[in-house]
């Protein structure tokens, strides 16, 4: 059996013992995710668009990660619409950032590793850069979503009557405890992966502008950015769109009464 193999099967009854059926539920959309990624590197690998590539396997992946949480009609719904702006709000970012930045591709310090082998590959490194950033931060931004669409969720089935001034109130406070512990999940996984990166740096003495000019460093800066942008914009969307659920469900009631 496989280190994989064995982590798989611990991972799974550890899930199974804590979450119950729920846990194998986020076990096997782990799984699925795993396979959408799988099948995306070998779409764009063929050559299909990878910008349609990634708005559809993006949009899966996304669907899927919120599915997963289990959480009631509403809830789902008002968490994968956020979900969605959110990630092409982010596209429109991070279009004309890696553009600009010229971030993507391999380093000066992948150079040993790419001795011997062929770049010509015939895709484009800047769409890749464009393809991994996005992708980088589709779990942080569901991840967000979820928590502050069931947070306001429960407030809403406690409280009806709530006021929309209340729950905007209501909402940022609990959003800004939700988007803390967001952040620094996704800063504390930057700081791991920049751990060995940072070790490099200081053992080839590079300089700080040397360090701010290195590709690793700013596609690794610019990810973590791209992440928290995410996170701190799904706060007010996911308000916003409750605002439009509630006055929509007053429309509909209206009519009824009538």
């Amino acid at each position: 059996m496989s280190v994989l193999m064995m982590l798989s099967v611990i991972l799974f009854v550890l899930m199974l013992a804590i979450g119950g059926i729920k846990g194998i539920g986020v076990f096997i959309s782990l799984w699925i995710s795993f396979a959408i990624m799988v099948v995306m590197i070998v779409l764009i690998s063929f050559q299909f668009n990878a910008f349609w590539v990634l708005l559809i396997g993006g949009a899966s992946l996304l669907t899927v990660t919120v599915l997963s949480a289990s959480a009631d009609e509403r809830t789902t719904a008002i968490a994968l619409i956020a979900s969605l702006i959110v990630m092409f709000i982010l596209l429109a970012v991070i279009l004309p950032t890696e553009q600009i930045t010229i971030a993507q591709g391999f380093s000066e310090e992948n150079s040993e590793d790419l001795e011997g082998l062929s770049l010509a590959i015939n895709i484009d490194f800047g769409t890749l850069g464009i393809v991994a950033a996005l992708l980088a931060t589709l779990g942080a931004i569901a991840e967000a979503s979820v928590a502050i669409a069931t947070g306001i969720g429960e407030l809403l089935n406690s409280k009806p009557s709530l006021k929309n001034k209340e729950l905007i109130n209501v909402g940022q406070i609990l959003g800004k405890q939700i988007i803390g512990t967001a952040v620094n999940t996704v800063l504390f996984g930057f700081l791991a992966d920049f751990l060995s990166l940072a070790v490099l740096f200081s053992k080839l003495k590079y300089s700080f502008v040397e360090v701010i000019n290195s590709k690793l460093f700013t596609s690794s800066m610019l990810s973590l950015l791209y992440a928290l942008l995410g996170v701190i914009i799904t706060l007010p969307i996911t308000i916003g769109i409750f605002l439009l659920y509630q006055k929509h469900q007053k429309v509909d009631y209206n009519r009824e009464e009538l």
